[in-house]
């Protein structure tokens, strides 16, 4: 098995930039070429495994989505919140 994978790089970046509106986030150290997957816990404390391959994001009830903010936004209403918090401060920094 490679050192890494565009997956594995993948999640682990993306789940890096939207640290910020989870409890947690763990990428599991076990990956193939074509598939990675974390385990993500929310600020809700739900605690859950998000799995990123060619079809996209994925949770455990296989729902797909494009991209990792998609996916959080559909599961989580802390996150949502939080993200909305988030751009509002970067933007009162900005003036």
């Amino acid at each position: 098995m490679a050192a890494s994978s565009f997956y594995y790089d993948e999640l682990r970046r993306a789940l890096s930039e939207q640290s910020f509106g989870l409890a947690r986030y763990d990428v599991a150290r076990q990956f193939t070429p074509h598939e990675a997957s974390a385990c993500v816990t929310l600020l809700e404390g739900t605690t859950l495994r998000v799995s990123l391959n060619a079809r996209g994001y994925q949770v455990d009830s296989g729902q797909i989505f494009e991209s990792i903010e998609d996916l959080l936004q559909s599961i989580s209403a802390m996150y949502e919140q939080k993200r909305r918090d988030t751009l509002f401060a970067k933007l009162q920094g900005l003036q």
